[in-house]
């Protein structure tokens, strides 16, 4: 659904419930309407700003302009839960569950345990392969990664009502590649590389909601690196994100150049841009497989060295897109550890660098620390599912803004609504 079409759309299921009062604002819509309309007809170029012509009108009723983005919400939301269990090869519906399967490599040392969320710990141990399988309960809530609630006298996991990650498979590099290849056949791969204070099962969860919340038509991946998964564990977090380059350089080829995918969607999370960047500049032209859309998520990367790496790794990728936020406080006490501003911070030193979009979220209700907004915010999810599935720029996608830095770089903003 592209962003013009999700416009109107939106404002005809909406406007029999609006009022009819004498004060000009049907008028001015009709109008911004129309010169939408006339747009999409004659000057496809024209239609941001038409789109915003539109939002200006609802604008001066906030309670509609509100309304307005809910609708839009709803109608994103719908197209995302299209044909879920269809899109992911191997995912089993039960009863009360679809259960998703995430090929994974991680470096992390096997703990001894037998329980699949203890299987493996925050050190560093060899590169190994396998298939996680998790489970989405029928009644998940976009961007949600249920678990069990004490005020809901829940005292366990139960697949039908939480996102539980329920077994692993390993296996030998081998068996990884021939059968991640059988179970692309020839389609996408979403790569997903979580970040600091993480462990191994609560990121195999986070993949698996990401691939289902963005109906992705194809297989989720995940590189787990080894996060010691502890607030006060910064900088052996920090060192680890490096040691690990040679781990995920060898998965990274692997995923490019042995399982005959049509693209590779790459998505970071924090401190894990650190281990995508890094391997991105690294990779040299003409992978075997293209690399589609690469999405860096309030990346915990120092800004001047995300800017030197994007002029390695930008042109190997359809779109690069970064997530930034003013309101990210886990961001903000990276950077007094370091004394250095990080990529993902917005405000007055935004980053916009050549190859990649930025995308402010500091208008978005990101909630406690504001770190999590792009797996956890319908707004953010509706606008990756945009550029995964219709690889759209920002300025064709929904409630996006143009605006300039200081240094005179364009770069967007994220209209404010409800979230």
């Amino acid at each position: 659904m592209d962003a013009t079409r999700l416009m109107v759309d939106a404002v005809a299921l909406l406007w029999p419930e609006l009022p009819d009062e004498p004060d000009g604002f049907a008028d001015a819509a009709l109008v911004a309407l129309r010169e939408l309309d006339r747009a999409r007809r004659e000057d496809t170029a024209a239609e941001p700003a038409a789109r915003q012509g539109v939002l200006d009108a609802f604008a001066t009723r906030p309670a509609a302009l509100a309304r307005l983005r809910e609708v839009s919400d709803r109608l994103v939301e719908a197209e995302l839960g299209r044909g879920l269990e269809s899109t992911i090869p191997g995912a089993v519906e039960h009863e009360r569950y679809v259960e998703i399967p995430v090929y994974y490599a991680t470096d992390r040392a096997p703990t001894g345990k037998t329980e699949p969320g203890e299987r493996y710990g925050g050190e560093r141990g060899e590169l190994t392969f396998g298939v996680a399988r998790v489970s989405i309960p029928d009644d998940h809530r976009m961007g949600a990664l249920e678990k069990p609630r004490l005020w809901r006298l829940e005292f366990r996991q139960n697949p039908d009502k939480h996102v539980v990650l329920l077994g692993l498979e390993e296996l030998d590099d081998l068996g990884f590649a021939a059968r991640a290849k059988a179970a692309t056949d020839g389609g996408d791969v979403l790569l997903f590389v979580h970040g600091y204070n993480v462990g191994f099962a609560d990121a195999a969860r986070r993949a698996a909601q990401l691939a289902y919340d963005l109906n992705f038509a194809g297989v989720p991946m995940l590189y787990s690196w080894p996060s010691r998964a502890q607030t006060a564990a910064y900088l052996v977090d920090q060192n680890n994100s490096m040691w690990t380059h040679g781990h995920f350089m060898r998965f990274l080829r692997l995923v490019l150049d042995g399982l005959g995918a049509a693209r590779v969607h790459t998505l970071a999370h924090s401190m894990g841009n650190r281990v995508l960047t890094d391997g991105l500049a690294a990779l040299g032209p003409d992978p075997m497989t293209p690399v589609g859309q690469v999405v860096f998520a309030a990346p915990d990367v120092d800004a001047g060295v995300f800017e030197q790496l994007a002029a390695a790794f930008a042109g190997l990728a359809a779109r690069c897109t970064l997530y930034a936020s003013d309101n990210d406080r886990a961001l903000w006490a990276s950077k007094g550890l370091v004394d250095a501003p990080r990529a993902g911070q917005a405000g007055a030193g935004i980053l916009v660098v050549d190859g990649v979009d930025t995308v402010d979220a500091s208008e978005l209700d990101t909630g406690l620390l504001g770190h999590s907004y792009y797996g956890d915010r319908t707004r953010v999810l509706s606008d990756v599912f945009s550029l995964i599935r219709h690889g759209l720029p920002p300025g064709e996608r929904f409630g996006m803004r143009g605006r300039t830095n200081a240094a005179g770089r364009g770069y967007w903003l994220f209209s404010p609504q409800a979230d």
